[in-house]
């Protein structure tokens, strides 16, 4: 071990006539330790957020979609199967979406609650697309949704039993409509009242499901039925497509697929990955993320202060024993190092101290759902952490570093110093 680490530890260690120097170097290794705790658990629990956020959003976005530039329907074809073979696709289904009018029923049979909503027509049975929305489900399965369902209505007065096909709505829309399990519901596409040609198109359908994703926009709009009754709502044939969504073995390989599967499709159909279809949420995340970051960084900033305050004395009060070691032949970039190693020793240990608590406060947290949040105004009932390890590697990096910048001027002053001026005088 270097002789100038031992003389910068024992230099922190204080005698008793030097006692407030050290009461300030406890200070100093106080605030990096509380900045750096502070730091590392804020860290953890927005990355606990984004990542709770990315998976409610990906549970009903598609990784990647293609869908025509004109919006029409299409036979995917040959690009079905070059799409297959790209690395990193393990599923691809069909879809249908369009704006829908939900309108409940009464027990009389007349209309009863309106609202908007976004139809989503999918193939339930053995789709790897949808698991995340089987995760979601509250009441029913997929599978309802293949089949037809008896159901009691009223027509002009008279009670008949009809089969209908299923539906699963979000549990916020489902709540607007006033419906239960078991209840029919009538899906009304706007777009063909928009043509003013003959009656509108709408399809009677059962709710055989509800689903609860904890995101707004998906639960109080999303209506899911099979791809077929969906093909029938919207007048699509039935050998064409409206889209294709895929899945991926890695998330984070969406832009580079979507580029790859852009080049193969041509002009004529747009490709879109869920970084692009919620990229100004990401980026906001991001920004507030490196926000928090260098805000609480300024607590590391201020024990770096009291570093150089702490050195600033050591020098002041190690003048003699500075010039010994320079006239016993000790360079003056050893003289640095003495002062270096000292907010290094500082950096290092308030470090470890702040970032270990930190991690088991977080661990703790995360596992034990410590700290609770209102439902009614949270997307998630406890605060989300994500023991990301890079998290606390920054934070590591970047206290030391602040304390090593905070080390050179004391440092510099040393070995500035003159041994024949400080011995003629001292």
């Amino acid at each position: 071990m270097r002789y100038e680490f031992l003389i910068g530890l024992r230099y922190l260690l204080a005698r008793r006539r030097e006692r407030f120097v050290s009461v300030i170097a406890f200070i100093s290794l106080a605030g990096i330790a509380i900045g750096t705790f502070t730091l590392s658990v804020a860290l953890c629990v927005m990355s606990g957020f984004e990542q709770d956020l990315r998976a409610r959003l990906l549970a009903f976005t598609p990784q990647v979609t293609i869908e025509r530039a004109d919006g029409g329907v299409w036979n995917p074809g040959d690009l079905e199967k070059k799409i297959s073979a790209i690395p990193g696709v393990v599923a691809m289904a069909p879809y249908v979406t369009s704006q829908v009018m939900a309108v409940s029923s009464t027990d009389s049979g007349a209309p009863g609650l309106v609202s908007g909503g976004i139809l989503r027509g999918v193939e339930p049975h053995d789709n790897a697309v949808l698991k995340e929305l089987k995760d979601t489900l509250e009441v029913g399965s997929l599978d309802d949704l293949e089949t037809t369902h008896p159901v009691t209505i009223v027509d002009k007065g008279v009670k008949r039993v009809v089969q209908l096909p299923g539906a699963i709505l979000g549990k916020q829309l489902a709540f607007e409509l006033g419906a239960r399990p078991g209840d029919p519901v009538i899906l009304i596409s706007p777009a063909s009242l928009g043509a003013g040609i003959g009656p509108p198109r709408l399809k009677r359908f059962v709710v055989t499901g509800f689903f609860h994703s904890g995101m707004y926009d998906f639960d109080s709009t999303l209506v899911f039925v099979a791809l077929k009754d969906g093909r029938t709502l919207l007048a699509d044939d039935a050998s064409l497509e409206s889209g294709l969504e895929l899945r991926l073995v890695n998330m984070f390989d969406a832009p580079a697929i979507r580029d790859k599967i852009a080049a193969m499709a041509g002009p004529d159909f747009e490709v879109k990955d869920w970084t692009t279809a919620n990229a100004p949420l990401f980026a906001a995340l991001k920004l507030e993320k490196f926000t928090y970051f260098m805000v609480l960084l300024l607590i590391v900033l201020v024990a770096a202060f009291n570093i150089i305050a702490t050195l600033v004395m050591q020098v002041m009060e190690r003048r003699k024993e500075v010039a010994i070691l320079r006239t016993m032949g000790a360079m003056a970039l050893s003289i640095a190092l003495i002062f270096l190693w000292q907010g290094a020793a500082v950096g290092v240990f308030g470090t470890i101290i702040g970032e270990g608590t930190g991690f088991l406060t977080s661990y703790l947290v995360g596992k034990y759902h410590l700290i609770h949040l209102p439902a009614d105004m949270f997307m998630v009932s406890n605060v989300p952490v994500e023991l990301n390890p890079w998290n606390f590697v920054l934070v590591g990096v970047a206290t030391i570093a602040l304390c090593m910048l905070a080390s050179v001027y004391p440092a510099l002053q040393a070995a500035r110093l003159r041994p024949v001026e400080v011995i003629r005088y001292e």
